[in-house]
Parts: structure tokens; C-alpha cells; sequence
């Protein structure tokens, strides 16, 4: 099981995290993106990213769990799941993990996972390029910078930190290098409308055909029975 955890209110968010984990649950949801001018970059996440490292709860980032700000069109719900936004969805993700990595959260908390949820693969490796290159390319700017303090590149981070699940990207799976073996999640869906079932068996062999008996063991459990702390 996985907790719904409330990010307006760090402090409660918090304690459901730690009665969830006294439960057994095996880690927390979080909004892909929180409301607007509150990113992830703030410090008063900080105890949270505490709590969940303590307490080995890793936080998914789920699709469609947006909440952008007034007038902003790219949001999700029963109404508007247009083409635009499906084939959009990973805008958010994107914005929050970058918040994350640059702000130093996971020099903070190295232990520390947080997922992106249903969001397909084939984005992240263009995606590591450009943290990698904002940060060796661009001239600092703000005060963002200075929280940044570390020899390893953004990128690096994201392959220690981030677990990245998926259903049928088998374009991400060809990309899986760039992405890391490690971080990679598959899942069915089940039983959403646009899961895998009945045929979850045959559409894995194929998007894995062409991994080897080690990749896919990672890929279709392995990795998400050590990120969860699974036995």
C-alpha cells in the first residue's frame, strides 16, 4: 500500500507518512506539483524529505495529480484529459524534479527516493541532458545556485534518487542506458482502462525483448522490491 500524503500541511503530512510506515505501507504519494508558488525547492518540505528518508518511505510523484495555478489550462481531472495533456504529462514531473535536484534536497537526504509515477521513459534522457547542461552552461542567476553544493552533476543525482516507473515506453526501454537499469519500474496498470491486463505478460516480453535475463528481472520487480523494501 501506498499513502496519499498532504503537502499543504507539512507538519500532518508528516504524521500520516509515520502511521502509514507503523501500518506497514511501503511508501507515500505525493502531488506530481504542488500549488502554485509553493515548489518543492522550499524549505518548508524539509521535514518531510527528513521523514521519508528516516523512515525509508519512498515518495511517488503520480501523474495527473497536478494543481496548477489560476489560469493555467494544463491541468488534470475527469473534464479535461484532453490529447494535449496526456501527451504532455510529464511537463510537471519535470518542473518538480528539477526544483528538487537544484535546490539540494538529495545532497540533504541521500537515502532519500522520490519516483515519477505512470509517466513513461522516454523523456528523462533529453531531460538529464538539460540539468546537466544548466547547470555547467548557464550563468548562476539567483540564489538557487547557492544551494547547490556538490562535485556530482544534476544527472547523478537523479540516477541515485529518482525510480521512474512505466508501462509501455518501449522507446524508454531502447533509451534504458541513459536512464539507468536502476531506476527503471515497470507496472501494469491494472485495472485502469489503459492497463496491460489480460495480455501484461506478452506486452513485457515484448518491450523487453531486447534485455538481457539481468535487466529484466530488475525491470519487471527487482528494482522495486529493493526502492520499497519489499521481500
Amino acid at each position: 500500500g501506498v499513502a496519499c500524503i498532504n503537502v499543504d500541511d507539512v507538519a500532518s503530512g508528516v504524521k500520516e507518512l509515520e502511521r502509514s510506515a507503523n501500518m506497514g505501507l511501503a511508501g507515500g504519494m505525493i502531488t506530481v506539483h504542488p500549488p502554485e508558488g509553493r515548489g518543492y525547492n522550499r524549505p518548508e518540505y524539509e521535514p518531510l524529505w527528513a521523514a521519508a528518508q528516516d523512515l525509508q518511505m519512498p515518495l511517488g510523484l503520480h501523474i495527473a495529480t497536478n494543481r496548477p495555478g489560476a489560469g493555467q489550462e494544463f491541468a488534470a481531472g475527469a473534464d479535461n484529459l484532453t490529447p494535449e495533456f496526456i501527451c504532455n504529462a510529464d511537463h510537471w514531473v519535470r518542473q518538480s524534479l528539477a526544483r528538487i535536484i537544484f535546490s539540494g534536497v538529495f545532497q540533504r537526504y541521500p537515502k532519500l527516493q522520490i519516483g515519477s509515477v505512470e509517466m513513461e521513459l522516454s523523456w528523462i534522457p533529453h531531460f538529464l541532458d538539460r540539468l546537466d547542461y544548466t547547470y555547467s552552461q548557464r550563468v548562476p542567476r539567483d540564489d538557487w545556485w547557492s544551494n547547490y553544493k556538490s562535485d556530482l552533476m544534476p544527472s547523478e543525482y537523479f540516477h541515485q534518487n529518482v525510480f521512474c516507473g512505466f508501462q509501455e515506453d518501449g522507446l524508454g526501454i531502447q533509451l534504458r542506458e541513459l536512464i539507468g537499469i536502476d531506476n527503471l519500474m515497470w507496472g501494469s496498470d491494472y485495472p485502469h482502462v489503459e492497463s496491460t491486463f489480460p495480455r501484461s505478460r506478452q506486452i513485457l516480453e515484448d518491450i523487453l525483448v531486447d534485455c538481457n535475463d539481468e535487466e529484466k528481472a530488475k525491470i519487471a520487480g527487482g528494482n522495486a522490491a529493493r526502492v520499497y523494501n519489499l521481500n
